[in-house]
């Protein structure tokens, strides 16, 4: 498959954006789940369902809307106000506990009341004549005006009312213009304001939860960064795996070139996983399928790690960055303690790149042109129950559904010369290897 004209046409995305869209997808996710599981959803949950009541729009309306003179406190103070005001009530609440109508009273009830009528005898008595000026006094008029009335009672109970706090705070609330930036709903009302201006809760409510999910049916089951110094802090292991254990696992192959070195061309710098293929001579073990293990001596070393003791997965999302540098064979794949099967991510043969899959039934894949190894991709294998998709950076570059494996397989990289290759170094970088689990 040619991908020369889809990276030209921009349908091959660059492998960092493909980068900055892993990334993305998995961090969305990530703070999707954080801030649905936060404290500030919940109250601005609580809050938007407080605030788009009824109750609070109206209670709103009544606060923002209601006149002062309208209020029962002003009606009360103004009832007050004009009880004040009358001058007979007043004339009334002085003279009722007072010492000259006690005595009036008093005089009125006894016999010498009747003397009042003799104008005589009120002209030569200056106590009858006190008493008559009293009984025509406006006072004694607001007396008796008053004296089996309620509104004396009522303005007593006026007094006492307007005297206490409550009644005090509730009419400086409601005198008060801006009365509603003083309650509670108007705290309530700001705080979802502010929440839903938070970047967080934007984000949260951007998003519909079924993409989420849909992304989310995804998580990592293997991730190596490269950040380890030696291989044995790493979750790979040099050599073969076999299902006999007593096989040596340290070898190379007698049709190939170069010697597995038991890891020692391995290693990780600045986060990135060397693989070296260089020229040094060494006498090691090789697999002649004639002879057995033989030594043999060698021009070129190289290596070969995987991770059978650390990590295997049967289906999946499996994803790896890497490049490679020197005409001879360098490989990403997928393997288990059998020869086969083999699930090749990347293969660069010295000529050609090819990914697909080899089993008892042969190799099934394709070769992948119009890129260059020595340029980082990202090379991915969907492996499903059903069918298995090969990928380079986004695009598909292989389907099949025939012949799946049955079984969980580890992650392997190797670096090897054929008998027919012309010898040279070589270099294998990977930044980065992940594996997802549905």
């Amino acid at each position: 498959m040619n991908l020369f004209f889809s990276k030209l046409t921009g349908k091959l995305l660059s492998t960092e954006k493909m980068e900055r869209y892993i990334a993305q997808a998995e961090a969305e996710i990530a703070r999707y789940r954080r801030v649905e599981a936060s404290a500030e959803l919940a109250e601005y949950k609580q809050l938007q369902e407080t605030v788009n009541s009824a109750a609070f729009r109206q209670k709103k309306q009544n606060l923002t809307q209601t006149k002062y003179k309208t209020t029962s406190c002003w009606q009360t103070l103004q009832e007050l106000k004009n009880l004040q005001k009358n001058k007979m009530l007043q004339a009334y609440l002085q003279v009722k506990e007072s010492p000259q109508l006690r005595e009036y009273l008093a005089f009125r009830a006894s016999d010498d009341y009747i003397k009042l009528s003799d104008k005589k005898l009120v002209q030569q008595s200056p106590d009858l004549k006190n008493m008559l000026h009293f009984e025509k006094s406006a006072a004694y008029k607001a007396y008796l005006a008053y004296k089996d009335s309620k509104v004396p009672t009522r303005y007593q109970e006026l007094q006492r009312l307007v005297s206490q706090e409550e009644f005090q705070k509730e009419n400086a609330f409601w005198a008060n213009s801006k009365r509603w930036l003083t309650t509670e709903e108007h705290v309530m009302e700001t705080r979802l304001k502010q929440l839903q201006a938070d970047n967080d809760i934007m984000f949260f409510l951007s998003k519909n939860e079924k993409d989420v999910e849909s992304k989310e049916i995804w998580t990592r089951s293997f991730a190596d960064e490269m950040q380890w110094v030696r291989l044995s802090d790493s979750p790979w292991r040099a050599g073969f795996v076999y299902k006999n254990k007593n096989l040596k696992q340290q070898h190379s192959f007698a049709n190939e070139q170069q010697a597995n070195n038991g890891g020692r061309n391995t290693g990780s710098i600045n986060g990135t996983f060397t693989l070296l293929t260089k020229r040094e001579a060494v006498t090691a073990a090789a697999w002649d399928s004639k002879k057995g293990f033989v030594n043999k001596e060698f021009e070129y070393t190289s290596d070969i790690v995987q991770t059978a003791e650390t990590f295997r997965q049967q289906e999946g999302l499996f994803m790896i960055k890497l490049r490679c540098t020197g005409n001879i064979h360098h490989a990403a794949w997928l393997g288990t303690d059998s020869r086969l099967p083999i699930l090749t991510l990347f293969h660069f043969n010295g000529r050609n790149i090819v990914v697909g899959k080899t089993t008892a039934n042969g190799f099934n894949g394709t070769s992948i042109s119009g890129i260059s190894e020595s340029q980082y991709y990202i090379w991915s294998l969907y492996w499903t129950r059903n069918e298995m998709v090969w990928y380079v950076n986004n695009v598909e570059v292989y389907r099949t559904s025939a012949d799946l494996p049955k079984e969980p397989l580890f992650i392997a990289l190797s670096s090897f010369i054929d008998a027919k290759q012309r010898a040279q170094e070589g270099k294998l970088e990977v930044d980065w290897v992940r594996v997802y689990k549905q």
